[in-house]
């Protein structure tokens, strides 16, 4: 009993003895026999038939029987007397169910529900031809219509039976369990109950007539197993056809995924960025738990380059070696996409503490070769346990072949930019050499007016002559400001940034460097310079441009020398900047691609050679700042080049800040001369400053007494001013700090912002400059101090 499910227990039992009493109480009514050999042999004939057709029985998944069994067991019902029907029943309904693999209590519900369901049927029956149905005539109307009762009977009985087992077991409402349905109400009713009254009558004719009946019937059963068998075949084929379309369209999304992730990468030229970007989006595409990428360096160390959510910290920034790369060696050896398991994942860990535990189970490594070379690997790790299906491998070796390639191109790219800026700058510094004798001959001529003036000034008691010659020396100085930031701009020393510029003053100081070197080669400048509105852009890249130009037609008009025309005039929207030339011109055939890299003329006219990419870049700082190149040239007789660029006017500057109290200052500055001229401006403008030679001594003066604001410089013996204003900064988290400083490298400048220094000078600066930065830098002090103090307040 015990292999009888719990919830269908009751149930079963139930059955049996239903079927047991209406066995025996049927038996007990029915009219007495005389049982005969003949009756023996029909009997054993029905049960083997029975059993036959029981065993040929298929049951599909809605739970619909496949048989004609039906139509025998009510054929043997009219044929043989009602004892030996129950026996031949139960005989057939058994063997035919073990003979299916059933269990032995599914044999005898089978019978038991069989009683039962025949027993209601034979009722019906006796009720409609009015006698039993042992023998009975049914060739009527009446046992017509007893006939089709009979098998909508034994339907509904076999469906109440079958409801009564199944809902318990699955938890099915009982009507729901029921799968009433027409049309097997209309072949148990129409077809089967009426085939068996005709089994019947043709048994009653002959035996032999009842065989004629008997062998379409079993023909029915075979084809109905084989149409069950074609289904069964049909639906597994439908399974799988439906299963390599989900693959395929799984394939297919994947594809289209990897496909926007290869145009994210291509787009890409930094290769961290890149490979960051391929970790994440590679690893939530392939429901990967981590992700990392290796690459092989330039001396063939395998390093880790980008990670992702790894459960533990790399413990560091930047590359890193791995710490098992033979592991990674081997497998790369292989040169295909390969699955990892079991002692494997921790060999290939990308940090050592995941190499001793890790709760990743599978690792999936793409290979990144470059001509079966390796580059790397991109590693994706799973804390459950996959596979790698063959298709996935193709697909993800296809994918790791375009990033090996992508990885190799900005590789490539990142090496031709770096040339590029070598190259640029390398020749920044070769004009710079080129201008030595223009720039040294320029601050003679200004050391000589300013060395004039101070003497005249010195030398006379007028105040007014006196003033004529202190305003002469700071016209000088400034024009010396001019020139060394044009060198430093040539020579890439201070940091790229727009802002409101004089154009005019931008022409004339870049024309101050090669008046000599074009003099020196017998060209004549023209100037017609006017004057301009200012416009925000970055005055160094234009006169990175002008110069450009200078040299270009400089060139062009080597050896015999020639007229060289600048002019400089604007209009409402547009700042026109022409320089034109008398020299060789263009040809035509090169004239269309001069703004295309590494083109040139130089390589075929004389002995002077260019690089190709004077126009190029030009035209691309041009481009960026809205304006246009115009070109102009006849071979023979020189060429115009025209940029036209438009008005920017700067944002409305702030209200005037408000006048500023007298301020305690400290000025630290090894240069006593320098640091004279500081003090005393600041001074003059009511403060109170004191002066530090040493930078070492100004921790300790700034710690004793409590100072507004520090100005001081960056170049200095001991402390340098960066290193001066981290400790500062320690002491006093608050501390308001000016540096200044004849030098500005753009990586120092964000070094000094990152410090926190309020403002940086460049030498040499007017007094105008300092005063309105220490103004600034008093009233952003005064701004943090109430924003702090309004914090403290809500906090209390």
């Amino acid at each position: 009993m015990h292999t009888i499910p719990s919830a269908l227990r009751s149930t079963v039992i139930g059955l049996w003895i239903a079927a047991l009493l209406v066995g025996v109480i049927s038996s007990l009514l029915a009219p007495p026999i005389t049982i005969d050999l003949a009756t023996l042999l029909a009997t054993i004939l029905f049960a083997v038939g029975l059993t036959v057709f029981e065993a040929l029985t298929i049951v599909n998944q809605s739970d619909r029987p496949l048989a004609v069994t039906l139509a025998v067991l009510i054929g043997a019902m009219i044929i043989l007397p009602w004892p030996l029907f129950l026996l031949a029943t139960a005989i057939g309904a058994i063997a035919g169910a073990l003979a299916r693999q059933a269990e032995w209590w599914q044999a005898l519900v089978l019978a038991s529900i069989r009683w039962i369901a025949l027993t209601a049927g034979s009722v019906v029956l006796i009720m409609s031809v009015q006698q039993h149905t042992f023998e009975a005539n049914v060739a009527s109307p009446l046992a017509f219509f007893g006939l089709i009762s009979c098998g909508l009977i034994i339907y509904f009985i076999e469906r109440l039976a079958s409801a009564s087992l199944t809902a318990p077991n699955t938890g099915e409402r009982f009507l729901s369990a029921l799968h009433w349905r027409l049309d097997d109400a209309g072949w148990y009713a129409l077809i089967y109950a009426p085939f068996g009254g005709v089994l019947a009558i043709l048994w009653q004719q002959d035996v032999w007539a009842f065989v004629l009946g008997m062998a379409p019937l079993m023909m029915a059963q075979i084809s109905l197993r084989r149409q069950h068998q074609l289904e069964e075949a049909l639906n597994v084929t439908d399974k799988q056809l439906r299963a390599v379309n989900e693959r395929l369209l799984a394939l297919s999304r994947q594809t289209e995924h990897l496909q926007s992730l290869m145009v994210a990468l291509l787009t890409s030229r930094d290769v961290p960025t890149m490979l960051n970007l391929l970790g994440e989006r590679l690893s939530a595409l392939m429901d990967a738990d981590s992700a990392w990428v290796t690459l092989y360096d330039d001396q063939g160390t395998l390093q880790l380059i980008a990670t992702h959510h790894l459960p533990v910290a790399t413990g560091g920034v930047g590359p890193q070696p791995i710490p098992l790369p033979h592991a990674y060696e081997t497998a790369l050896e292989r040169g295909r996409v390969t699955l990892f398991t079991n002692q494997h994942v921790q060999m290939l860990a990308p940090v050592a503490a995941l190499t001793q535990q890790s709760t990743w189970q599978a690792i999936i490594m793409l290979p990144l070769l470059d001509e079966q070379r390796p580059l790397g690997a991109v590693c994706l790790a799973f804390e459950t346990v996959r596979g790698l299906k063959e298709d996935e491998q193709r697909l993800l070796a296809a994918f790791a072949r375009h990033v090996a390639t992508a990885i190799q191109n900005a590789r490539l790219f990142r090496r031709w930019q770096e040339s590029q800026i070598e190259l640029g700058r390398s020749a920044k510094l070769a004009a710079v050499g080129t201008f030595a004798a223009s720039i040294a001959h320029e601050f003679n001529n200004l050391l000589a007016g300013m060395l004039g003036y101070a003497q005249l000034g010195l030398a006379d008691n007028n105040v007014d002559i006196k003033n004529e010659a202190l305003k002469v020396v700071l016209d000088t100085c400034k024009r010396g400001r001019s020139i060394t930031g044009s060198l430093l701009t040539f020579a890439r020393r201070r940091d790229s940034r727009r802002e409101l510029s004089d154009l005019r003053e931008v022409i004339e100081g870049t024309l101050t460097l090669m008046e000599i070197e074009l003099r020196k080669h017998n060209i004549r400048v023209v100037r017609h310079i006017d004057m301009v509105p200012p416009t925000v852009c970055d005055a160094g890249q234009i006169s990175q441009v002008f110069l450009n130009l200078l040299t270009n037609a400089r060139d062009a008009m080597k050896p015999q020398g020639g007229t060289l025309t600048v002019t400089l005039s604007s209009d409402d929207k547009w700042i026109c900047l022409q320089v034109e030339d008398t020299g060789c011109g263009i040809p035509e055939a090169i004239r269309r691609q001069i703004f295309q890299p590494f083109v040139t003329t130089k390589n075929t006219t004389g002995s002077q050679s260019g690089t190709g990419l004077g126009l190029a870049v030009s035209y691309g700082i041009i481009n960026n700042h809205n304006g246009h190149f115009e070109v102009e040239s006849e071979v023979g007789k020189g060429t115009k080049m025209t940029i036209r660029l438009p008005i920017v006017s700067e944002e409305p500057a702030e209200a005037t800040a408000a006048p500023i109290p007298a301020l305690r200052m400290l000025v630290i500055d090894d240069d006593e001369a320098s640091a004279r001229t500081l003090t005393t401006i600041l001074e003059q403008a009511g403060h109170q400053v004191t002066y530090c030679a040493h930078s070492g001594e100004a921790v300790s003066i700034y710690t004793a007494q409590p100072f507004d604001i520090v100005l001081s410089d960056v170049v200095m013996p001991e402390l340098d001013g960066i290193s001066l204003l981290n400790v500062l900064r320690s002491y006093d988290p608050t501390a308001s700090v000016i540096l200044f400083t004849g030098q500005i490298e753009p990586d120092q400048v964000a070094t000094m912002a990152a410090s926190g220094a309020y403002a940086v000078l460049r030498k040499p600066f007017s007094a105008d400059e300092l005063l309105a930065t220490v103004q600034a830098a008093y009233h952003d002090r005064e701004r943090t101090k109430r924003a702090l103090a309004g914090v403290a307040e809500a906090i209390r």
